[in-house]
């Protein structure tokens, strides 16, 4: 067991926070650790306590510029070469194994910077941020495993920081030092599938999940709610932690393409493209994309209140039904995106609907809903339970005329499955936990359907499947 002292990076704008910055610098010390004062200060200043272990000329240049420079640029310029800066020195530093944990306090620059940052080292490395703007912090450090507190006073920088950041501060030291150094601990390695999961996809979840399990998987399921859900299962499949994916809440794909909260592709990095660019084999369902998903009913657009809606968690977690053109649309993506995978890609449809509320309201054992309306009154939206059921198959069609058209089987690893049942049913979890299996252990070939008694598969080739989808839609 090593005996070493854990490091541990502090970042603050010491312009603004300098007694804040040295005095958590102090506490981590007194706390066991060895501490590292970072500046992020985005213009040259004549420092009162003292000179940093890394100060912002070093930052800046660590981004090709000099703080001189930084002084002259705009305010948000400044801040991208710094975030850059000390981005680039941290990873250095974690590459040679000199840092343990990182902390850094802030406002709203102070924290819009330092989550940036944070974002882009490795996930387990404990990372905490003290600020004042603690009511907006999840949504900035959204997809990454930072810890956010509370500074309850603001931080207003001097020569002495008070009680209050004071008490706050060295607990914070204290809870870093211990993050870095934890207990070690022991627990069986296992081959790890990833899957994703909403209360709606549940059933279908554990019924896999129990199977997968039992053939010695450890069975990791994210909940589908943009960045902390698809977005950090895409990060840890480019990690390698995971053999294989059972992607069955694709839902964030939905509100990818019509402007729901739970967006979980950022920038270059595309929901539902990791696995199949590094070969992991997966199984893909359209789960709950027949949902767009946001929190109180007060984020609700005025543009879908007129929609079909169900809430599906008081006050806040509500939804709204996809269209077809939606719908269409998330299986054009769903299959573009799945057409690059190099390795064993399967897609099982299911014709009786993507989710628990997505049924006939007379299935059993789980009835689906039955649309609620959104109504104003004395200021606030409430809901009222129309005859209207929530499960629209003429909808839901269309992500399967979409992958008919768009999804490319014609390769040896890539198959489509359509069921008849609805996403739910037992029979089709353990045909994707089936088919899982066999992808992992390499007995899988296109073409073979798991036994799976009771399970209804649509095997005319696709003759069957493309009159299906032409009844539904009418034509």
């Amino acid at each position: 067991m090593s005996c070493r002292t854990p490091s541990i990076v502090v970042l603050a704008t010491l312009d603004t926070k300098e007694c804040e910055g040295y005095y958590l610098k102090e506490r981590i010390e007194a706390n066991g650790g060895r501490a590292i004062l970072m500046d992020l200060s985005m213009r040259k200043y004549e420092p009162r306590l003292g000179r940093p272990d890394v100060d912002n000329d070093t930052v800046a240049r660590a981004a090709g510029f000099t703080i001189k420079e930084v002084s002259k640029l705009d305010r948000a310029k400044a801040q991208e070469v710094m975030v850059e800066g000390a981005t680039k020195l941290i990873k250095e530093m974690l590459a040679k194994g000199e840092v343990d944990g990182v902390v850094g306090l802030g406002g709203s620059t102070g924290l819009s910077m330092i989550a940036r940052i944070m974002r882009e080292l490795p996930l387990f490395i404990p990372k905490f941020v003290v600020t004042t703007v603690i009511t907006e912090v999840c949504s900035i450090i959204a997809g990454s495993d930072t810890i956010p507190v509370w500074s309850i006073s603001d931080l207003v920088g001097g020569e002495r920081v008070n009680v209050i950041e004071a008490e706050v501060l060295n607990r914070v030291a204290a809870a870093v030092v211990k993050a870095a150094s934890p207990t070690p601990y022991s627990i069986e390695s296992r081959p790890t599938i990833f899957a994703t999961q909403f209360g709606n996809t549940t059933p279908h979840i554990i019924t896999a999940k129990d199977y997968l399990t039992r053939r010695g998987y450890d069975f990791i399921s994210f909940h589908a709610l943009g960045k902390t859900g698809g977005y950090i299962m895409e990060r840890l499949l480019e990690a390698g932690k995971a053999v294989g994916v059972l992607d069955v809440t694709t839902h964030e794909l939905v509100d990818e393409v019509a402007g729901g909260l739970y967006v979980a592709s950022e920038g270059n990095k595309l929901r539902l493209t990791t696995a199949g660019k590094l070969g992991i084999p997966q199984v893909v369902l359209p789960g709950a994309v027949d949902m767009i998903g946001f929190w109180s009913p007060e984020t609700v657009p005025e543009r879908f209140r007129s929609r079909c809606a169900y809430e599906h968690s008081k006050g806040l977690a509500t939804v709204v039904r996809a269209t077809a053109d939606e719908l269409y649309e998330v299986g054009k993506v769903m299959a573009e995106r799945l057409n690059i995978a190099v390795g064993p890609t399967v897609v099982i449809f299911p014709l009786r609907g993507f989710s628990i509320i997505d049924n006939e309201p007379k299935a059993r054992p789980r009835p689906g809903a039955y649309c609620q309306e959104m109504m104003e009154e004395d200021g606030r939206i409430t809901f009222k339970t129309t005859s209207k059921p929530w499960y629209d198959p003429k909808a839901d069609i269309q992500v399967l005329k979409a992958l008919l058209e768009h999804l490319d089987t014609s390769k040896p690893n890539i198959e489509l499955i359509v069921v008849d049942h609805n996403i739910n049913d037992s029979e089709v979890g353990l045909l994707s936990a089936k088919l899982l299996d066999s992808m992992i252990k390499g007995t899988w070939r296109k073409g073979l359907i798991p036994e799976v008694p009771g399970l209804r598969v649509i095997k005319d080739n696709m003759s069957k499947v493309n009159e299906i989808v032409r009844s539904r839609i009418g034509n």
